[in-house]
C-alpha cells in the first residue's frame, strides 16, 4: 500500500511541474499560485484515474542506441532482450504469452529448448553448475536432479544471450562463515556469483512450477502459488533464510564491494510464471530468469578488477570446499573444465594441409 501511495505521488509530481513549467513559458514569467495548485490537482487525478504503474524515465535516454543480442545458433527464436551499450529504460518488454490456459509465457530457455545444447564451457567460469547438489544429503534425488538441471540451464541462457562471455562466474560456491574467511558449517550453497562492473549478485536459483501459475510472498515468509485461472491458492512453501545468512557473511568479508542477492525463477517447459511482489528473508528479490537477463545485459563489463577481485577470493574457499568433499567421498578432485590443448600454428596448418 506505501509503495502504491509513494508511486502515484511520484507521478503526480512528474504530471505537475511538466504543467507548472508550460504555464510559467506561456504566461511570460508570471507566477500564479492558483495556477500552480489547479495543475498539481490535475495530476493527481490524472494518475488516480489511471491506477496504473507508469515508468518514466530520462528523455535522453530516447537518444541512446541498443543493439539486440543473436542466439547462439543464429535463429531468431530468443526472448527480447537487449545488451547493453546505453539503457532506453529499464523496462522490461515480455515475452510471447501462449493461448493455451495453463501456459505461461515463453522465453526461449524452456528445458526443452536447452536440452540439446551441451553445458557451457568457458574460461570466465569456475566451478561446474550444479556440482555442489552432488553432495547435498538432505535433498531426495528429484532435488537434486532439478536443481543440477536448473543450474545447467542458467549457464546456458547465460551463454545464448552473450552474458557468460562478458561476467565472471562462480559455481556452487560455499556461504562463508561470519566470523572468519572460510567456508561456514552450513548444509548449503550459492548456485552461482556473478561479477559486473560494480555489483556482485548472489544467485539462487529455483526450479518451481511455472506457467499460468501467479507466485507472491506473504508477511509470514510463505511462498505461495495461486492458479491463474482458477485464483486457488495451489502450492505454499516457507521460504529459507539461506540467502539472507550468505548475504550478510558476504557483505560483513567484502564491506567495500555491493553485493545484491537475487533468487531467479526459472521456467518450466510451459513457460515462465508470473512473479509478483516476491521477496526471500532480508528483502532479497525473487524474479524470473527473462527479466533478470535483461537486467544483467544492461551491467556493464568489470573494469576496476574489485568485484572480480572478490570471486577470486572466494574461489580458494569454493576449490578448498570442493577437494575436501571428494576427498571424502573418495572421487578424484576434478575443478571445472579440462580445456583441449591449444594447437601450434606448425600444427594447424598440417592438420589444414591433410584435409586438402
Amino acid at each position: 500500500m506505501f509503495i502504491k501511495l509513494f508511486n502515484m505521488l511520484k507521478m503526480t509530481w512528474m504530471f505537475s511541474w511538466r504543467l507548472i513549467a508550460m504555464n510559467f513559458l506561456f504566461s511570460h514569467g508570471h507566477n500564479n499560485r492558483w495556477l500552480i495548485l489547479t495543475a498539481f490537482v490535475i495530476s493527481a487525478v490524472l494518475v488516480f484515474g489511471l491506477n496504473k504503474h507508469i515508468l518514466t524515465f530520462p528523455i535522453v535516454r530516447l537518444l541512446k542506441r541498443t543493439s539486440p543480442i543473436k542466439a547462439a545458433d543464429g535463429s531468431d527464436e530468443q526472448p527480447t532482450i537487449r545488451v547493453q551499450e546505453k539503457p532506453q529504460t529499464n523496462e522490461f518488454v515480455p515475452p510471447e504469452v501462449t493461448g493455451d490456459a495453463d501456459r505461461g509465457r515463453i522465453t526461449g530457455f524452456e528445458p526443452k529448448i536447452l536440452a540439446s545444447l551441451p553445458v557451457p564451457r568457458n574460461r570466465n567460469m569456475e566451478g561446474i553448475p550444479g556440482e555442489g547438489l552432488e553432495e547435498a544429503a538432505h535433498f531426495d534425488e528429484n532435488s537434486i536432479q532439478l536443481g543440477k538441471l536448473g543450474e545447467e540451464n542458467f549457464a546456458k541462457a547465460l551463454q545464448m544471450t552473450g552474458l557468460l562471455e562478458r561476467f565472471k562466474t562462480l559455481w556452487s560456491v560455499p556461504v562463508l562463515d561470519f566470523e572468519k574467511f572460510k567456508a561456514g558449517p552450513y548444509n548449503t550453497d550459492i548456485d552461482c556469483i556473478l561479477a559486473t562492473k560494480n555489483t556482485v549478485y548472489l544467485i539462487d536459483l529455483k526450479h518451481y512450477m511455472s506457467g499460468n501459475i501467479i507466485w507472491t510472498s506473504s508477511k509470514h515468509n510463505e511462498l505461495v502459488g495461486t492458479d491463474g485461472q482458477t485464483g486457488k491458492r495451489i502450492e505454499v512453501k516457507e521460504m529459507s533464510r539461506n540467502m539472507e545468512m550468505a548475504t550478510k557473511a558476504a557483505r560483513r568479508h567484502f564491506n567495500d564491494v555491493k553485493i545484491v542477492p537475487v533468487v531467479v525463477f526459472m521456467p518450466t517447459d510451459k513457460g515462465e510464471a508470473f512473479v509478483q511482489n516476491v521477496y526471500w528473508p532480508g528483502h532479497i528479490r525473487g524474479v524470473n530468469l527473462a527479466q533478470f537477463l535483461a537486467e544483467l545485459s544492461f551491467e556493464e563489463v568489470d573494469e576496476t578488477g574489485r568485484p572480480s577481485a572478490v570471486l577470486y577470493r572466494w574461489n580458494t574457499i569454493r576449490r578448498q570446499a570442493r577437494e575436501k568433499a571428494s576427498k571424502k567421498a573418495g572421487k578424484p578432485f576434478i575443478d571445472g573444465y579440462e580445456y583441449p590443448k591449444m594447437k601450434t600454428d606448425e600444427e594447424f596448418f598440417a592438420e589444414w594441409k591433410d584435409q586438402e
